[in-house]
């Protein structure tokens, strides 16, 4: 886990984090939004060459953005300062990486929302390991 990785931790509500992380691994329409759009895109840079794991946090920032109305229905109007919002980027990112390490052959079974399988957008190429 990242949770400990954060330098200056005044401000970072720590439980709040891990609980929105919990509710947006879990919500269908969360997860489904990440499943079809984010992975795919991340295996696509990964077989182009052009992954920077570096930037893989300021995607998930993006995820977060596009979930609030979401989030927002279940916890209220919840929000989340500059600290805690990359917190949870991160911990969002360790979560695609691992899922794309190890589960990559059973993400949604190898499809896309195109039904094309992930491994087009690799092309041919496995996920580093080096991840």
């Amino acid at each position: 886990m990242l949770l400990g990785a954060i330098g200056s931790t005044k401000n970072i509500d720590r439980e709040l984090v891990r609980d929105l992380e919990l509710f947006m691994e879990s919500d269908s329409t969360i997860w489904r939004n990440y499943e079809r759009s984010f992975l795919p895109n991340i295996a696509r840079k990964i077989g182009s060459g052009k992954f920077d794991k570096s930037k893989l946090p300021k995607l998930m920032e993006y995820l977060i953005k596009n979930s609030m109305p979401i989030i927002k229905r279940f916890y209220g109007n919840v929000k989340l300062n500059k600290q805690e919002r990359e917190l949870l980027a991160k911990e969002l990112s360790q979560t695609a990486l691992n899922d794309l390490k190890y589960n990559y052959s059973e993400l949604y079974n190898g499809r896309t929302n195109k039904y094309e399988p992930i491994k087009k957008f690799t092309k041919g190429k496995s996920v580093p390991s080096s991840l």
